[in-house]
């Protein structure tokens, strides 16, 4: 007995779970439409799912126009199936009733819209119903389905033309470190489903076509088989059998249209907006309510036409006085708002530019910003968009260019007006420290070249502030003059971002954060997840990545191929000195290292070194803790072995090759650090025999040896 209680209250909670659980009522849901299709229901059920198919139109309907981005919503296509096939269902089931009972048909609600909406059931009553269905008919079919349809269509091939721009566009964005790893995962996705969203309703739409065609068959269908019925199975008069069958037909289309009707204008309100951080109608509000002067034109538009005669001047009065007092009261609102941001920009001190807002505590005053640009008051109006300064975005364009190129996020860059700046200088810092410096024409042009190989030029003598060349400061009359003598024409926005970009790809090492080597790991766990775990067994920091990271990109080693950098990583013992790891990661990325140097017939030139020399470092090189590789030579043996060097280097580069030593692998770290020693600005490339492609045709341009030095 006890047994059977328990299965009892058993089986009821399993019942009861059966309503908690949404998939099984909506699996149920479609399954009972499908079957109202065949099975005849009772007209007070007919009823009760008809105000619930415009009940569920009505909350369809609000649900859209409240929505903030149609994705909100993807579940519409499947809604609109559904809505579709559960209205037809009740068009078929009243069709039945409607044919079978006849004049003792009770179904209340198509009765009501049959009689109480249209006002009569005589045949102006009819005649008035008629005509109602027929324009929601064709309204719904000509205007809103078509509409609707077309614009699904073009959707659905602008989302599918435009994923992979706004991809690449994600993908800048974490480069540029604008967004993390975790929220460019969310936007794809977000544009994955906004895609097939578009997708779906391009299909959906054509269900809101059908729906209508369905429904005109169904009515002539009521008309014509009512009348069959009436005159043929029961004898009727044809003027009764009318006046039974067509209030009843029309009140059953009338039913079946409103929700159908609502269903299609939300469908085309949500494949007609675009996405935006507000609903449709604070869009509406904010974007057709911005100008008190339009107000001002409808008024006097409508005050126009009250004057004329034949108008209804009362109505048309009044119309005019609304949109004054619109135009005033909006008038006062954006002076206000105008007044308050006066007042708010008064109150802050300093030019902070772009999204880097000053600072409201101690904390954020004492902080030294990764980057940052100080500039004197003549440079200020270059951030000024309004005035035709360019450097925000062109700022903005060079982060993204070094990010490309090094494989790291480049850090936003705080810009700052600074008084003890000369008024044209800027400068550039590092963690606070001043790295860079420049002072800058504003009314002028620099023309890059020289003039002894481009010809005369009447200009200011300077230097081009990034890579030291010779350079003049021209005025705008001169450009075209300069271009055709083969100067480089350069404006002051385009000065400092270059300068901007050989800082940040000099000193890209000193940039690289433990945060940015994260963000690396977190970017390769998405496709290499193996290479990721294996590198979270392996390593308990991310200081051992990170040395060896910036022992990379000190010699302009892009670490853009993560996955290759991170496997070797992980073949090679944690515990391997991190010089030693670089060499080992250089080998690897060869082709990353030398195709910056190649010709256009796949060349490379280098300078190799007398073997003698090659051993004579390699018995004075030692090793630190590091494994850094030192040349223990002293001051004045030094200097002369890089004199040795530089005059060869000098040669190769006044031919048009970029300066390339080629040695052994055990001592090419160290003839770099021989040769950078206290001249951090000369651009050298060192390589060893094992970083160059098998397929690399190499061009031997000259040996460094004692006997040429003697000679």
């Amino acid at each position: 007995m006890a047994d059977t209680k328990a299965r009892t209250v058993g089986g009821g909670r399993n019942f009861l779970t059966f309503f908690k659980d949404p998939t099984m009522i909506f699996a149920a849901a479609i399954v009972i439409t499908v079957m109202m299709l065949i099975i005849p229901i009772p007209s007070w059920m007919l009823d009760a799912l008809m105000a619930t198919s415009i009940l569920m139109a009505v909350i369809i309907t609000l649900t859209v126009t409240y929505i903030k981005d149609p994705v909100e919503f993807s579940i519409f296509p499947t809604l609109l199936l559904f809505t579709t096939i559960f209205r037809l269902a009740i068009n078929v089931s009243s069709t039945k009733l409607i044919l079978s009972q006849g004049v003792n048909f009770d179904g209340h609600m198509v009765r009501a819209f049959g009689s109480f909406v249209v006002g009569s059931t005589d045949v102006t009553g009819m005649i008035i119903g008629a005509i109602i269905f027929i324009m929601l008919v064709l309204v719904q079919f000509i205007v809103i389905t078509r509409g609707t349809t077309r614009v699904s269509e073009v959707a659905a091939r602008f989302s599918l033309d435009s994923m992979n721009n706004q991809f690449m566009a994600i993908d800048m964005d974490v480069s540029n470190g604008n967004i993390t790893e975790e929220e460019a995962i969310k936007r794809r996705q977000n544009l994955m489903i906004k895609s097939q969203f578009y997708g779906n309703m391009d299909g959906a739409s054509k269900f809101v076509q059908g729906d209508v065609i369905m429904g005109i068959l169904l009515t002539l269908t009521n008309i014509i088989g009512g009348l069959a019925v009436g005159i043929l199975g029961r004898s009727e008069d044809a003027v009764i059998a009318a006046q039974n069958y067509i209030p009843l037909t029309i009140g059953d289309g009338l039913v079946s249209q409103i929700p159908s009707l609502l269903i299609g204008t939300a469908t085309g309100l949500i494949v007609t907006r675009s996405q935006a951080e507000d609903a449709i109608g604070q869009q509406i509000a904010t974007q057709l309510i911005k100008d008190y002067r339009i107000f001002l034109i409808a008024g006097a538009v409508m005050t126009v036409m009250a004057v004329l005669p034949g108008f209804p001047h009362i109505v048309l009065i009044v119309l005019a006085l609304a949109m004054f007092g619109a135009a005033y009261l909006l008038n006062r609102s954006q002076t206000r708002k105008e007044a308050l941001e006066k007042k708010k920009q008064a109150g802050e001190a300093g030019t902070q530019a772009g999204a880097n807002s000053a600072a409201d505590n101690a904390d954020e005053l004492i902080k030294d910003d990764i980057l940052s640009l100080l500039i004197g008051y003549e440079l200020i109006p270059l951030l000024d968009k309004s005035k035709g300064g360019e450097l925000l975005s062109s700022i903005s364009s060079t982060r993204g260019q070094v990010a490309i190129a090094t494989g790291v996020a480049v850090p936003k860059i705080r810009i700052k007006d600074n008084l003890q700046l000369q008024s044209n200088e800027y400068e550039i810092k590092i963690k606070g420290q001043t790295v860079a410096k420049y002072a800058v024409m504003i009314d002028r042009l620099l023309a890059i070249g020289n003039k002894d190989k481009l010809g005369e030029i009447q200009g200011i003598k300077t230097h081009d502030p990034a890579y030291g060349n010779e350079a003049y400061w021209i005025t705008d009359d001169m450009t075209e003059s300069a271009e055709s003598q083969g100067y480089s024409v350069v404006d002051v926005s385009a000065v400092i971002c270059t300068h901007i970009q050989e800082v940040l790809r000099s000193h890209m090492d000193e940039i690289l954060t433990r945060e940015n080597v994260k963000q690396m790991i977190e970017g390769i766990r998405v496709d290499s997840p193996t290479i990721a775990s294996e590198i979270d067994r392996m390593y308990q920091t991310l200081a051992p990545i990170q040395n060896v990271m910036k022992i990379l990109l000190q010699e302009d080693v892009p670490v853009r191929d993560k996955e290759t950098i991170f496997e070797i990583l992980t073949d090679n013992p944690a515990t391997t000195p991190p010089f030693k790891m670089a060499e080992l990661i250089r080998q690897s990325l060869k082709r990353a290292i030398v195709t910056p140097y190649l010709t256009d017939k796949n060349e490379l030139f280098v300078m190799k070194i007398d073997p003698r020399i090659e051993q004579a470092l390699f018995k004075v090189t030692q090793y630190t803790d590091l494994g850094e590789p030192i040349v223990q030579l002293a001051a004045n043996e030094a200097v002369k072995f890089k004199q040795l060097f530089i005059e060869k280097m000098n040669k190769m580069q006044s031919d048009g090759y970029y300066p390339i030593i080629q040695t052994a692998p055990e001592i090419r770290r160290a003839v770099w650090n021989l040769l950078r020693n206290n001249d951090s600005k000369l651009s050298i490339a060192v390589i060893s025999n094992m970083e160059i492609p098998s397929d690399t045709n190499v061009c031997l341009y000259g040996v460094i040896s004692a006997q040429s030095k003697a000679a």
